[in-house]
């Protein structure tokens, strides 16, 4: 088995190294109001500097880092309010783009538009067959939509929803097999090039099922089965060990050590933990969860418990200490 093996030569050369001597209308989303503020979701298209007045020449409040979320407080001019991790700020507004999900929707009958959500409520309009609408708003069985210039609430059931259109902070995805990158969401769109299975890519746009990714700086469309949500496993590392750790990548495999060597080497399909403690085994678990799932504690606590000569299974994981070392816990997926 080539990741066995991987396991086991990566479990020798860090004996040798360490131990010689032995990753339609938009509909906001998350509008709220709060203290009598309207807040609106957006997210920060490229790293931000906020700062306490609508100026670069005012103090400075924070750095907002490209692609996080972000409640914008007010608009003024060419700046905007912000709040991030409890701080407010002014930034440019070109800097920002709104969160958003637009469902359009047809009528399957003559509807009828009230003004709130009963039968007995004031009519607005009747909204004839096949029409379409968008909507604004779902409670229960009634829906908020916005005909024309008219909005009101329309029973659920007598409409068909034709698509959605959303808008996102950009998130990662790992594409499930290879699969084609098309000039628009259909299926008939012309390919544009072949993405292989394993590619990372980013996307902050969603119609109905397909995704607008860009790869290899060419920008298209590609279906949702081939997609998976991504964590980068650097990432990850750095925010479960922080700075007492050196965390070294190569081709997407980590490397994770401390001081004194206790050694944790991650890849696709598996993970080592060498002469580890008990908090550096609830790390490992975490790191492994975080990217997999699972319960960290669960898995820490097999971890941690597996005696020698013993293989465990927890969920998708396998568990065993090394053939190699009774201080080595290999851990597949």
């Amino acid at each position: 088995m080539n990741s066995f093996k991987k396991i086991v030569s990566i479990t020798m050369i860090l004996t040798i190294l360490f131990f010689p001597s032995s990753e339609f209308l938009p509909k906001k989303i998350n509008n709220y109001v709060e203290a009598s503020i309207y807040l609106e979701s957006m997210y920060v298209n490229i790293k931000t500097e906020a700062y306490t007045s609508r100026s670069t020449k005012s103090k400075r409040v924070m750095v907002i880092p490209e692609g996080v979320p972000v409640d914008r407080i007010e608009k003024k001019t060419s700046w905007s309010l912000v709040r991030y991790n409890g701080k407010t700020g002014w930034v440019p507004s070109r800097n920002l783009v709104a969160i958003t999900k637009i469902e359009v929707l047809d009528t399957k009958q003559t509807v009828t538009m009230y003004a709130s959500r009963s039968t007995k409520g004031k009519v607005i309009t009747k909204i004839p067959i096949n029409k379409q609408v968008s909507r604004l708003e779902v409670n229960k069985s009634w829906s908020n939509v916005q005909y024309g210039s008219k909005k009101g609430w329309v029973a659920t059931s007598k409409l068909n929803l034709r698509y959605t259109k959303e808008t996102f902070a950009p998130r990662q995805y790992k594409l499930k097999e290879t699969a084609s990158l098309q000039s628009t969401y259909t299926s008939s769109g012309k390919k544009i090039i072949s993405i292989p299975k394993g590619s990372i890519v980013k996307s902050a746009e969603k119609y109905n099922q397909w995704f607008k990714v860009t790869y290899n700086n060419k920008t298209g469309w590609i279906q949702a089965k081939y997609l998976q949500s991504y964590k980068s496993p650097l990432k990850v590392a750095q925010s479960i060990y922080g700075s007492n750790y050196i965390i070294t990548s190569h081709n997407g495999d980590l490397m994770i050590t401390d001081e004194i060597l206790h050694t944790v080497a991650l890849f696709d399909d598996g993970l080592i933990i060498e002469y580890g403690t008990r908090e550096e085994y609830n790390k490992a678990a975490k790191l492994i969860t975080t990217l997999h799932g699972g319960s960290s504690s669960e898995l820490s606590e097999y971890m941690w418990s597996a005696l020698w000569g013993y293989s465990y299974t927890y969920g998708k994981y396998r568990i065993s200490p090394s053939s190699s070392s009774y201080e080595t816990v290999v851990v597949f997926w």
